[in-house]
């Protein structure tokens, strides 16, 4: 327990760490708040909002809605807010719209600004794809101003992202620190040293993994808590995040994919950057070799496909991403057990570098 402390109090310690802990928590900041809550409009009776206040105006105008969608509920939607249709060039989104008549055009008209079409038929809902998804499981579609869980998965992606950088220049010291500095045979030179080293830099290893994966989740958790709101979470993935889906998932059952996917993707990079350490003598050679090993499926997906494209996909870079469940819904257990196992290989290859050092 006493090693496990040291390791973990040094890797807290870290300045590398405190400094890039502000930064990325920084920048989560400034892209919620500029990319996101900025991004945000709504034109009620006339008047066009933006950034923070549309959010709020958008959450009001949805209270009066909320319940179960039907029909009746779509018509007075239509009644009191109209139908968007104007559009500018190279702006996303109706700029005439809220949230409540954007979600009709795009569920119950033919009227896609992605592709500037003016809607100009309407839908009943049991015509509608999202009337036919929900009759295949049996519910009923719940409208809410969903925006929040929506912000919530495109913001998780990039907080994870970050975090991950925050894994390789941290754990990448773990190992190679020791040999750069020429610790380790003093290390090796006690009996505890030789017994107990090596699992609590593993163990302080995760322990900082899983504390980065829970710091990002927690700050964007609260961040759309505190600005949007997080209502309509009993809906289907689709309805939520307004991304169509092969099958109808409730969004629960998404999200604790996505986080399940997200969380082993960090400790499967844990594993690599320990693996990596334990076979480089300096720091920065291990920063640079982990960063080259995180990004190159990226390069790899671009150029193969088949059984390579299956194995690229459950690297940890991938696994944050969150088109991810989307893409391997049907086989992401498959996938979840392809990354455990190539965890477990990069960890026991570490252990035996490291080991074969003590001997040498």
């Amino acid at each position: 327990m006493r090693l496990y402390k040291m390791e973990l109090f040094k890797l807290f310690q870290n300045k590398i760490f405190k400094v890039g802990m502000l930064a990325t928590t920084g920048l989560l900041f400034l892209y919620f708040w500029f990319a996101e809550v900025g991004g945000e409009i709504s034109t009620v009776d006339g008047k066009f909002y933006s950034g923070y206040e549309a959010v709020q105006m958008n959450r009001k105008i949805t209270e009066e809605f909320e319940g179960d969608l039907t029909d009746e509920k779509v018509n007075q939607i239509i009644e009191k807010y109209g139908l968007p249709a104007k559009l500018e060039e190279n702006m996303p989104g109706w700029r005439d719209g809220n949230f409540l008549n954007d979600f009709v055009t795009r569920y119950f008209t033919n009227g896609a600004w992605e592709n500037g079409v003016l809607p100009t038929e309407r839908y009943f809902l049991g015509e509608t794809e999202l009337g036919k998804a929900y009759d295949e499981i049996g519910k009923t579609p719940y409208l809410a101003y969903t925006t929040g869980w929506k912000v919530f998965v495109e913001m998780l992606q990039f907080g994870l992202i970050l975090g991950s950088i925050l894994i390789i220049c941290g754990v990448s010291t773990i190992f190679a620190e020791e040999s750069q500095t020429k610790m380790l045979p003093l290390i090796f030179s006690t009996e505890e040293g030789r017994r107990k080293d090596v699992p609590a830099k593993i163990l302080a290893s995760f322990t900082f993994t899983i504390f980065i994966f829970m710091w990002f989740v927690l700050v964007n958790f609260v961040l759309c808590w505190m600005i949007y709101g997080l209502k309509g979470f009993e809906n289907i993935s689709w309805m939520v995040l307004s991304q169509h889906m092969l099958q109808p998932v409730l969004f629960l059952k998404y999200l604790g994919i996505l986080l399940g996917l997200a969380f082993q993707a960090l400790l499967s990079l844990c594993t690599i950057t320990l693996c990596v350490s334990a076979y480089q003598d300096s720091s920065f050679g291990a920063v640079i070799i982990v960063a080259v090993c995180w990004g190159l499926p990226v390069l790899i997906r671009m150029f193969f496909g088949g059984i390579i494209w299956l194995i690229v996909d459950s690297m940890p870079i991938f696994l944050v991403m969150t088109g991810i469940v989307n893409d391997i819904y049907e086989i992401w257990y498959i996938v979840l057990g392809i990354n455990v196992c190539f965890a477990i290989g990069c960890l026991v290859k570490g252990l035996v570098s490291y080991k074969t050092k003590q001997f040498a």
